[in-house]
């Protein structure tokens, strides 16, 4: 449990979205804890801010959104808005 090996950059909005959704299938399929998601998820979109918000910074791209699909970007939302 625990041992997923993701990066903290990526080139563009498909390898992000797929890193996460990556991540996110980890945690579903119960190799990942609940803080380890969290603090992956935290650091990886601080770090690529630019490729996973629109401009407005309130509202996740349009790429990153339909690769994640809606139960995903719950998760990451809930993530996301937990120390809001």
């Amino acid at each position: 449990m625990d041992n997923i090996n993701i990066r903290l950059y990526y080139k563009n909005q498909l390898d992000l979205g797929n890193a996460l959704k990556s991540l996110i299938d980890s945690y579903f399929e119960n190799n990942l804890s609940d803080s380890n998601l969290e603090e992956n998820i935290v650091s990886i979109v601080n770090a690529n801010k630019d490729k996973f918000y629109k401009n407005n910074r309130n509202e996740i791209a349009s790429k990153p959104k339909q690769l994640l699909g809606k139960t995903r970007i719950q998760v990451l939302e809930k993530v996301l808005n937990k120390d809001n």
